[in-house]
């Protein structure tokens, strides 16, 4: 079956995921607008047309939105006042299709609204779940979520391996199964959800879990000493729970660093559902590979430079 191409809205397209996208979406030969703020000094990615208007502004964005089939949301840390106007000029404009910045592990679990670094994303898929209710809304969702983005876990060092101080840390023994997606993977599964209707329709209103691999940080960490060459020695034992009462401690202090601890808690925590990803995965439907060990190993070859 021949792939659709659409008309698509991007905003965050000169990020570091939403440029991804937006050279996929453009390979795959999708007509895409970059949707820039008014006061972006950021060229917008090669081959994309332009337009600036205020993220906020409902009636500008209707008249943006007006004729798009899809609007893809990529920007950093949305909330739910940034996101509803978007939202709510996606409904008035008839857009088909309304992507929301989501990309995180797990959202599935009633738990994650108590965490600070998920809780605006748990309100955006409320208030879509609230505004979209019916099957015959010209307006539909879908949320894509990814797990860890792997090209920046291992650059910085937070799952397992570290490469810059040649340490490792466990999170709960380092041996607890999640999913891990490469950024370009990620743009791929976006690219696959619109090719054809079936599979755009297939997704419609609700969220759509894809990965790269799923990892321990103990493994992660075998190979990443493998391809660097690093001996990282007696891996740091952390447990999760201690570490999140103390990042609450941080937090009730002021000092806002801690919330990416909460990511921990996302992945590892009891009840949170970071374990279940790949009961939720969508890889099969969608034609996507799950990456071997050789191709993880090549990834972390790229990744890391070596």
């Amino acid at each position: 079956m021949a792939s659709i191409a659409r008309k698509i809205s991007l905003l965050g397209a000169t990020g570091a995921l939403g440029s991804h996208i937006a050279g996929a979406l453009k390979a795959a030969g999708h007509d895409v607008t970059a949707v820039q703020r008014k006061d972006s000094t950021k060229p917008a990615p090669e081959g994309l047309k332009s337009v600036k208007v205020d993220y906020q502004n409902k009636e500008e964005l209707i008249s943006t939105f007006t004729g798009q089939d899809v609007v893809i949301s990529a920007v950093p840390f949305p909330t739910l006042d940034s996101e509803k106007t978007i939202i709510d000029a996606c409904i008035a404009a008839s857009v088909k299709r309304f992507m929301p910045s989501e990309y995180t592990t797990m959202l599935e679990s009633p738990f994650a609204i108590n965490l600070p670094i998920a809780k605006e994303k748990v309100l955006v898929r409320q208030y879509l779940s609230s505004v979209i209710t019916s099957a015959s809304s010209p307006t539909t969702w879908t949320s894509v979520n990814t797990g860890a983005f792997l090209d920046m876990a291992l650059k910085y060092g937070v799952l397992g391996p570290n490469p810059m101080s040649k340490k490792a840390i466990f999170h709960d023994g380092g041996d607890k199964v999640i999913a891990v997606s490469l950024l370009s993977d990620i743009a791929t599964a976006i690219v696959k959800l619109l090719e054809t209707d079936s599979k755009f329709e297939a997704a419609a209103n609700q969220p759509v879990y894809v990965c790269s691999a799923a990892v321990t940080e103990r493994r992660l960490t075998k190979i990443v000493s493998e391809v660097t060459g690093i001996d990282f020695g007696t891996p740091e034992q952390v447990s999760v729970k201690e570490l999140i009462e103390a990042s609450d401690e941080r937090l009730k202090n002021g000092d806002q660093s801690a919330i990416i601890n909460y990511y921990f808690q996302m992945m590892y925590g009891e009840g949170y559902k970071g374990g279940d990803f790949m009961k939720f995965n969508w890889n099969e439907r969608l034609g996507l590979r799950i990456m071997s060990e050789q191709e993880l190993k090549s990834a972390i070859q790229q990744i890391l430079g070596n």
